[in-house]
């Protein structure tokens, strides 16, 4: 049986690990040929590793979308090899907690501009003509829950999601007609390294309770957003009443974000099963 995805090409940023490694492994389950890209040549070798045992074409660029050289070189090399990119997932990114006033704050802002959103442009305009002269494609941008309600604590990466979002939004105006797509998703807390460095007890509030989805949840929601043609997908379900009390408002949506921050509410909220986001990935909460 032909899968979804066989012969079309998916390049895929911050695929070393977490979500991006996941949905590496998830489009390749489904016949891609796989342009993994990402700052550890060593750690995307391992992930080829995987890729290739599922029988798929892999092609490893180690790169910083930071530096506008890496990402041309990147795109170059997807195009020498396969000759078409279908497929362009923005995944590579870094997250900082801290509050408005402490010092690190804006650096904080600044660095996550740099890799959250500013190598996302670059990426994206180094890929859109190729789409354009093949007439389709696809481009999913990993934004947050916090690309549209912002935590405590969880500010300067809270402000570049939601640029992540508006620039998404903006471009799938732009697009229109063209026949690419583009696709931003809201997961909420995940099991990934993104905030293995912050002590527990510094952990937005919303966040200090919740089970962290799996990296695989949202690789395969990310993979049924392509093949829907999907503009926006928040996860899990519980999440899109805490974004329709925002849009309703602020009000509503800072007092449905300090109930997520007791035990009691969030497991009736479905979003509390078992073990916290410092316990799942291996972190003592004593740091």
């Amino acid at each position: 049986m032909k899968k979804h995805f066989e012969d079309k090409v998916v390049l895929v940023t911050g695929a070393s690990r977490g979500i991006g490694r996941a949905v590496a492994l998830a489009f390749a389950e489904q016949g891609a040929q796989v342009v993994l890209a990402a700052r550890s040549a060593e750690r995307l070798a391992d992930v080829a590793e995987d890729l290739m045992v599922l029988g798929g074409q892999v092609l490893v660029v180690p790169t910083d979308v930071t530096s506008h050289a890496d990402v041309v070189a990147l795109v170059d090399a997807a195009l020498r090899r396969f000759g078409r990119i279908d497929v362009l997932v923005n995944n590579a990114g870094i997250g900082r907690v801290g509050g408005l006033e402490s010092a690190e704050f804006s650096d904080n802002v600044r660095d996550t501009l740099q890799a959250s959103l500013f190598g996302m442009v670059d990426v994206t305009q180094q890929v859109l003509p190729t789409m354009r002269r093949q007439g389709s494609g696809a481009i999913v941008n990993m934004s947050s829950v916090m690309g549209r309600k912002a935590f405590a604590r969880f500010g300067s990466y809270a402000i570049v999601m939601h640029a992540v979002s508006a620039a998404s939004d903006a471009l799938r105006q732009e697009l229109a007609g063209s026949n690419i797509r583009v696709s931003v998703m809201y997961p909420a807390l995940t099991a990934t390294d993104l905030l293995r460095d912050a002590d527990e007890a510094e952990m937005p509030p919303p966040f200090r309770h919740m089970t962290p989805l799996t990296s695989e949840a949202v690789a395969r929601a990310v993979v049924k957003a392509v093949r829907r043609g999907a503009s926006r997908v928040v996860m899990p379900g519980p999440a899109k009443l805490l974004l329709l009390g925002e849009a309703l408002s602020p009000r509503i949506g800072d007092l449905m974000a300090a109930a997520l921050a007791r035990r009691s509410f969030i497991r009736l909220a479905g979003m509390s099963r078992g073990k916290t986001y410092h316990q799942v990935i291996g972190v003592g909460s004593g740091r």
